[in-house]
C-alpha cells in the first residue's frame, strides 16, 4: 500500500463513518425512534494496596567475605518481603512484579552496586524463595492467595561476584549500596 492510500484509509474512512453515523443519527431523529441507552459500570480499586512501611524497603545483606565469594561465587539468598494489603480476589489472580534499576555490565541480569559504593567487583542478584531467578528490568509473576485478603511475597537479595573479579581475583572490598524501583501490576 502506498503511503498516500495509507493516509487516505486513516482519515477519510474514519470521517466517512462519522459523517454517516451522524446522517443516520438525524434520520432517527427526524423518524421519532428515539431511545434512551442505560449505560452502567462499576469502579474498582486497585487489587491490592501495599502496606505503607512496604513502599521504601532497606535490605541489609550484612557481612560477606571476599573468600566465601571466591569459593562460592555468591552469597546465600537474604530474604525480604512486600506485604499487599486489602487484596480483592474477584479482581485479580496473580501479579507482576519488575524491579527497575542500573544493571552490571558482566551479569546484565543482576544490579550493578550504587556510584559511592566501595566494594568492586560484585553484583546483586534477586531471587523467588525457591530460587528462581528475577532479573533486574524483567517482569515475574506471583500468584495471589484466593482465600486471602492479606499477602506476603517473599524475595531473596543475593551478592554475586563478577567473572572478571573471580578470574583476576580483584575484588574490592568495602561498603556498598544499590538502588532499584519496583513496579506492581495486576492480571
Amino acid at each position: 500500500m502506498n503511503p498516500l492510500s495509507s493516509k487516505l484509509s486513516q482519515c477519510v474512512l474514519p470521517a466517512l463513518f462519522l459523517f454517516g453515523m451522524s446522517s443516520q443519527q438525524i434520520a432517527y431523529a427526524n423518524g421519532n425512534l428515539q431511545r434512551d441507552v442505560k449505560i452502567t459500570f462499576t469502579v474498582l480499586a486497585p487489587a491490592c494496596s501495599i502496606k505503607a512501611e512496604d513502599k521504601a524497603m532497606e535490605v541489609y545483606l550484612g557481612e560477606i567475605l571476599d573468600r566465601d565469594l571466591y569459593a562460592k561465587n555468591r552469597t546465600a539468598g537474604q530474604p525480604f518481603y512486600l506485604n499487599l494489603e486489602n487484596c480483592d480476589p474477584r479482581i485479580t489472580k496473580r501479579m507482576k512484579i519488575k524491579f527497575s534499576g542500573q544493571t552490571s555490565r558482566e551479569l546484565p541480569e543482576l544490579l550493578a552496586l550504587g556510584p559511592g559504593s566501595r566494594a568492586r567487583g560484585i553484583a546483586i542478584g534477586m531471587e523467588k524463595v525457591d530460587g528462581t531467578p528475577m532479573p533486574f528490568n524483567k517482569t515475574s509473576e506471583f500468584p495471589l492467595l484466593a482465600d486471602r485478603r492479606n499477602n506476603m511475597i517473599t524475595f531473596q537479595a543475593y551478592v554475586q561476584a563478577e567473572p572478571s573479579a573471580l578470574r583476576q581475583h580483584k575484588m574490592g572490598s568495602g561498603e556498598f549500596s544499590a538502588i532499584a524501583t519496583f513496579e506492581v501490576n495486576y492480571d
